[in-house]
């Protein structure tokens, strides 16, 4: 293993030893939701690509099930044994083959990755956690950074023909967001209706209350007509992020 993967600022060994810290306790009310709302995307496709897994810290495992191939893309190898080991472990009825790519196709080989998918014509994708991390990945700070349009581009195109979904940070901060239980919207909420619906609070009052939150710059790559569901993940004692999901089934 080498630094940058130990190093790594959206994963690496910091996240194993918050998750081996915290998965348990902190994380486990988001982990149900999500598994709830992963049932609820049934993509009639055989294969899943899974980008950007991790040890699958945030994953049932019993939603695999339903898959007869499973290609993980993740560089970490950590995570790649520590995943291996969580789906050969599950009792699960039945079990996918499972096929991991280190190579990056993603954050600085985007270009790369609808060639995977065309690969296969039955396969489906599930953005991990990843896509809101893409802006510690590639290092920016504004939507229209060049290296995140190029993503975006390469996500979208690859997306395009086949059944897809993606939960992902929306933002992050100190700030929990006023959510009892996941709550669901017809569409994509903006920015605005995201601090007044799910922080309860305007833009100014956030301000002089010194709250600080973290945009993760997902806006563009998943149509916002497409219903989305929100949660709430506290990844470490007072630090909570707003996941934001949303999916697409071709019938």
């Amino acid at each position: 293993m080498n630094s940058s993967t130990l190093m790594n600022p959206a994963g690496g060994l910091r996240y194993h030893l918050r998750a081996l810290r915290y998965s348990k306790s902190h994380w486990e009310s988001f982990r149900w939701e999500l598994g709830e709302w992963l049932l609820n995307w049934k993509p009639p496709e055989s294969t899943l690509v899974l980008v950007g897994p991790s040890a699958g810290y945030c994953l049932q495992p019993f939603f695999f099930e339903r898959f007869e191939r499973l290609v993980c893309l993740e560089p970490d190898p950590l995570a790649r044994y520590l995943f291996h080991r969580k789906i050969r472990n599950a009792p699960l009825e039945r079990r996918p083959v499972l096929e991991f790519i280190a190579e990056d196709h993603l954050v600085h080989a985007p270009e790369l990755f609808p060639k995977l998918l065309d690969r296969t014509r039955d396969t489906c994708v599930l953005f991990s956690n990843v896509i809101g991390q893409l802006r510690v990945l590639l290092r920016v700070d504004k939507d229209d950074a060049p290296e995140l349009v190029r993503v975006r581009q390469a996500v979208r195109e690859g997306i395009a023909e086949r059944s897809w979904a993606s939960f992902h940070d929306r933002l992050s901060g100190y700030l929990k967001p006023s959510l009892d239980r996941a709550q669901t919207a017809q569409s994509r909420l903006s920015d605005d209706e995201v601090l007044d619906l799910l922080y309860g609070e305007s833009r100014p009052a956030r301000r002089r209350q010194g709250h600080q939150l973290v945009d993760h710059l997902t806006s563009g790559f998943f149509p916002v007509n497409r219903p989305h569901a929100y949660f709430n993940w506290e990844i470490e004692p007072g630090r909570v992020h707003l996941i934001e999901a949303t999916s697409r089934t071709l019938g």
